[in-house]
Protein backbone atom coordinates (compact mmCIF):
# COMPACT_ATOMS: atom_id res chain seq x y z
CA UNK A 1 0.00 0.00 0.00
CA UNK A 2 1.28 3.49 -0.92
CA UNK A 3 1.59 6.29 1.17
CA UNK A 4 0.05 9.57 0.64
CA UNK A 5 2.71 12.51 1.34
CA UNK A 6 1.46 15.05 3.61
CA UNK A 7 3.04 18.67 2.97
CA UNK A 8 2.70 21.68 5.56
CA UNK A 9 2.85 24.29 3.16
CA UNK A 10 1.41 25.24 -0.61
CA UNK A 11 3.65 24.57 -2.97
CA UNK A 12 3.81 27.21 -6.03
CA UNK A 13 5.40 25.88 -9.73
CA UNK A 14 7.76 29.29 -10.21
CA UNK A 15 11.01 29.39 -12.29
CA UNK A 16 12.63 32.31 -10.44
CA UNK A 17 16.36 32.47 -11.52
CA UNK A 18 18.74 32.25 -7.82
CA UNK A 19 22.06 31.77 -6.41
CA UNK A 20 23.20 29.55 -4.17
CA UNK A 21 26.37 30.30 -1.88
CA UNK A 22 28.48 26.69 -1.17
CA UNK A 23 31.25 25.67 0.52
CA UNK A 24 32.81 25.58 -2.74
CA UNK A 25 31.42 29.08 -3.92
CA UNK A 26 28.18 30.06 -5.88
CA UNK A 27 26.77 28.23 -7.62
CA UNK A 28 23.28 29.67 -10.47
CA UNK A 29 20.07 27.96 -9.52
CA UNK A 30 16.59 28.12 -11.35
CA UNK A 31 13.99 27.23 -8.77
CA UNK A 32 10.97 24.52 -9.93
CA UNK A 33 8.72 25.44 -7.07
CA UNK A 34 8.52 27.48 -3.92
CA UNK A 35 6.56 27.32 -0.41
CA UNK A 36 7.08 29.05 2.82
CA UNK A 37 8.84 26.16 3.85
CA UNK A 38 11.39 24.99 1.35
CA UNK A 39 12.07 25.21 -2.27
CA UNK A 40 13.04 22.73 -5.09
CA UNK A 41 15.90 23.75 -7.42
CA UNK A 42 17.92 22.87 -10.50
CA UNK A 43 21.29 23.48 -10.79
CA UNK A 44 24.57 22.04 -13.03
CA UNK A 45 26.38 20.92 -9.71
CA UNK A 46 25.63 18.60 -7.13
CA UNK A 47 24.69 19.95 -3.79
CA UNK A 48 25.34 18.16 -0.59
CA UNK A 49 22.52 16.45 0.96
CA UNK A 50 22.69 17.87 4.80
CA UNK A 51 24.51 20.79 4.13
CA UNK A 52 23.35 24.28 4.21
CA UNK A 53 23.50 26.70 1.31
CA UNK A 54 22.54 30.90 1.54
CA UNK A 55 19.65 31.06 -1.14
CA UNK A 56 19.67 34.66 -3.32
CA UNK A 57 16.29 34.35 -4.93
CA UNK A 58 15.58 36.92 -7.47
CA UNK A 59 11.90 37.75 -6.95
CA UNK A 60 9.68 38.41 -10.45
CA UNK A 61 6.34 40.54 -11.04
CA UNK A 62 4.29 39.12 -13.66
CA UNK A 63 7.79 36.86 -14.67
CA UNK A 64 9.73 39.88 -15.11
CA UNK A 65 12.77 40.43 -12.78
CA UNK A 66 12.12 43.91 -10.90
CA UNK A 67 15.56 45.63 -11.51
CA UNK A 68 14.91 47.48 -8.38
CA UNK A 69 14.04 44.76 -6.03
CA UNK A 70 16.56 43.42 -3.79
CA UNK A 71 16.86 39.86 -3.82
CA UNK A 72 15.54 37.74 -0.79
CA UNK A 73 18.45 36.23 0.98
CA UNK A 74 17.44 32.74 2.96
CA UNK A 75 19.59 29.88 4.46
CA UNK A 76 18.30 26.76 3.19
CA UNK A 77 19.31 22.82 4.12
CA UNK A 78 19.86 20.52 1.33
CA UNK A 79 17.48 17.57 2.21
CA UNK A 80 17.58 15.63 -1.43
CA UNK A 81 19.75 15.96 -4.57
CA UNK A 82 19.23 13.62 -7.58
CA UNK A 83 20.66 13.82 -10.83
CA UNK A 84 18.70 14.70 -13.95
CA UNK A 85 18.24 13.10 -17.24
CA UNK A 86 19.72 16.41 -18.38
CA UNK A 87 23.14 16.02 -16.95
CA UNK A 88 21.87 17.99 -14.25
CA UNK A 89 20.83 17.98 -10.61
CA UNK A 90 17.57 18.77 -8.80
CA UNK A 91 17.43 19.11 -4.88
CA UNK A 92 15.15 19.89 -2.52
CA UNK A 93 16.13 22.01 0.52
CA UNK A 94 13.93 23.30 3.62
CA UNK A 95 14.23 26.82 4.78
CA UNK A 96 16.38 27.60 8.04
CA UNK A 97 16.57 29.88 10.75
CA UNK A 98 14.29 32.19 9.05
CA UNK A 99 14.38 35.76 10.28
CA UNK A 100 10.51 37.11 11.21
CA UNK A 101 11.26 39.86 8.22
CA UNK A 102 12.87 36.80 5.88
CA UNK A 103 9.20 34.98 6.76
CA UNK A 104 7.03 37.87 5.68
CA UNK A 105 8.75 39.04 3.22
CA UNK A 106 8.58 35.64 1.56
CA UNK A 107 5.07 34.98 2.71
CA UNK A 108 3.49 38.57 0.81
CA UNK A 109 5.77 37.14 -1.98
CA UNK A 110 3.69 33.99 -2.23
CA UNK A 111 0.35 35.73 -1.18
CA UNK A 112 1.25 37.85 -4.39
CA UNK A 113 1.52 33.97 -6.32
CA UNK A 114 -2.06 33.32 -5.05
CA UNK A 115 -1.54 31.33 -1.67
Amino acid sequence: MGSIEQRRATRFNIELSSELYTKRGVVQANTRNLSSNGLCLDTKEQLDEGGVVGVSLFLTNDGIEDPDREPLNLKARVIWCTEREDQGFSSGARFDELTKEQETLLNQYLVALGG
